[in-house]
């Protein structure tokens, strides 16, 4: 036990907050801990990290709250959930209208974003998963503002990333519709 103590080996490195230690072990104790995300090292131990609103590396907070995340590769933020089924028409108000927080405003995702969601699909939902939001829906497909004559848009499937759009008609279809936040 003292030399342990000698040589640093001192922390324990459990506990809420913790990731746990890091490099080597002695005795069960650590020179080094590592925190989990949304706590940091603070005298001498991992504490709940002060957030303010706003983006905050891959997450974007609204009071303390996650509100939105993007994966490390992505330059803009995903809404923690679905808006709902919807009409074209109503997907683009509809997320113009939410509001991320303190009225900062979304928007619905071009088809460009969409692709981008679609590759990073994976980590978006853990990310949804660890901070209280909800998974892609596998099975649905998901509006773009991204239109061409007509008021015809693009949706995407999140089961296997086609892009498609309608020829004719396309107010009488309905998907799903998650905001975007560009930061």
């Amino acid at each position: 036990k003292s030399f342990c103590n000698k040589y640093g080996f001192t922390l324990t490195c459990t506990g809420t907050g913790y990731a746990g230690g890091a490099g080597s072990a002695c005795g069960g104790k650590y020179t080094f801990c590592t925190c989990s995300s949304g706590y940091e090292w603070k005298d001498g131990s991992c504490q709940k990290k002060e957030v303010l609103d706003g983006a905050q590396g891959d997450l974007y907070y609204c009071k303390g709250t996650v509100v939105a995340v993007k994966a490390p590769e992505m330059d803009f933020y995903v809404a923690m959930r679905d808006l709902g089924i919807m009409f074209g028409s109503d997907a683009r108000n509809s997320c113009q209208d939410y509001d991320f927080c303190n009225n900062i405003k979304g928007s619905l995702p071009s088809s460009k974003q969409l692709s981008v969601m679609y590759n990073h699909k994976s980590s978006l939902n853990n990310l949804f998963a660890e901070n209280g939001g909800i998974k892609f829906r596998e099975d649905e497909e998901y509006w773009s503002s991204t239109c061409i004559s007509g008021g015809d848009c693009y949706y995407m499937s999140m089961s296997s990333g086609s892009l498609s759009h309608y020829y004719g008609h396309p107010g009488i279809y309905r998907h799903n519709v998650r905001p975007v936040l560009m930061p």
